[in-house]
């Protein structure tokens, strides 16, 4: 397994989509550097300041994800898929390596290179924020739990294409990846809606249409959940020692937090995935 991961690693390296992708991380990274410096010229002392700021910050990180998330799909669409497709699975297999090893070898390859490269969008786009003068104070034990909600998310994202690209075609696994991320990111925005609903007391109408959008928020967030992992890193990174919060409100904030049963379903659901994508490569025709 340990050759396959380091070949996984290697492979992901030299492919153009990651190169392209660092490219469109560059980019996003410089437009949003400059779109801070301006923001930041004016004094920015007042608490709304404040607030504004973590929805800038939020919104930094949100497309961050996005782009993280763009890297997955890419580079592990066909990570299985890919070289059957191609042939080049016969000289994997014909070594004594086991068909579950190389579903996890390229789990952990892909996972930790996307680790890596999560990790240093996230501390870019914090570092640029407080590198431009941002009024909010981020603790150290902030900064790591946020770090790792961001990073736990495109792991998840990864389980659910390396188990389909085991069992499915790449352009089928393409297709699922993208619409399961897009259905959890829809759903996302119908639950912080729905609960926004709840809070304003619009009336019983209102309380019902609020519930039912938390509803249909949960029920897409078990199919992928992406978008509760990432309304859950901005609390942990925006909430102070003291108890106060800088994000509850907008598009980007998190205004209904997953339970610690959702993280359970999480684990659960990512060792699932792993498990069926193995078992069900193992008993393929190739």
């Amino acid at each position: 397994m340990i050759t396959i991961i380091k070949y996984t690693f290697k492979e992901m390296l030299k492919k153009r989509a990651f190169l392209l992708v660092s490219l469109l991380s560059l980019l996003y990274l410089s437009i949003y550097a400059f779109g801070l410096s301006k923001i930041f010229e004016r004094p920015n002392d007042s608490i709304y300041d404040i607030i504004f700021q973590s929805q800038i910050l939020s919104a930094g990180l949100f497309f961050a994800n996005f782009i993280v998330a763009f890297l997955v799909v890419l580079t592990s669409v066909n990570a299985i898929s890919g070289e059957i497709e191609s042939g080049t699975i016969y000289a994997v297999l014909s070594k004594p390596i086991k068909r579950y090893e190389l579903v996890l070898g390229k789990f952990i390859g892909l996972g930790t290179m996307i680790v890596i490269y999560s990790s240093i969008m996230f501390l870019s786009v914090v570092g640029l924020n407080i590198f431009m003068g941002a009024k909010i104070t981020f603790e150290a034990s902030n900064i790591l739990r946020g770090l790792f909600f961001f990073d736990l998310g495109p792991i998840v994202f990864l389980a659910l294409i390396i188990a389909s690209s085991s069992i499915f075609s790449t352009v089928n696994t393409g297709i699922i990846a993208i619409m399961a991320y897009g259905i959890a990111l829809v759903g996302g925005v119908l639950e912080q809606i729905g609960t926004a609903m709840q809070q304003s007391q619009v009336g019983t109408f209102g309380l019902k249409s609020g519930e039912s959008l938390i509803n249909a928020g949960i029920i897409t967030s078990l199919i992928l959940p992406t978008d509760v992992i990432y309304r859950k890193m901005t609390a942990e990174l925006l909430t102070q020692s003291s108890g106060i919060s800088f994000m509850t409100q907008g598009l980007f904030g998190g205004m209904s937090q997953p339970s610690i049963y959702m993280f359970i379903y999480i684990f659960f659901y990512v060792v699932f995935l792993l498990y069926y994508g193995a078992k069900r490569f193992s008993q393929r025709d190739l």
